[in-house]
């Protein structure tokens, strides 16, 4: 029980924390002092990270949804600066 529950919360944590910068971005269509380098990294980190966590420890399900759900954001966030960088 306790290990489902800081695996939900390492979840939440993880996820959110891009969304933030995401609705920021969104309200104001401005991407201006946003550091794409540091989501398109992320996206490169989370892939590994969810490539190393099938090997090493199969399918595990928080961490994989860790990777996957934060590597969606990071790549949300990629379309959104490329989508409102030039306004």
């Amino acid at each position: 029980m306790i290990e489902n529950l800081l695996g939900f919360i390492y979840n939440v944590c993880f996820i959110s924390c891009y969304w933030p910068q995401i609705i920021k971005s969104l309200r104001t269509k401005s991407v201006k002092d946003v550091s794409i380098a540091l989501f398109i990294i992320s996206i490169v980190g989370y892939m590994s990270a969810t490539a190393y966590a099938i090997m090493k420890f199969g399918l595990d399900f928080w961490l994989l949804a860790n990777y996957v759900l934060s590597g969606f954001s990071s790549a949300f966030m990629v379309w959104v600066y490329y989508r409102y960088r030039n306004k």
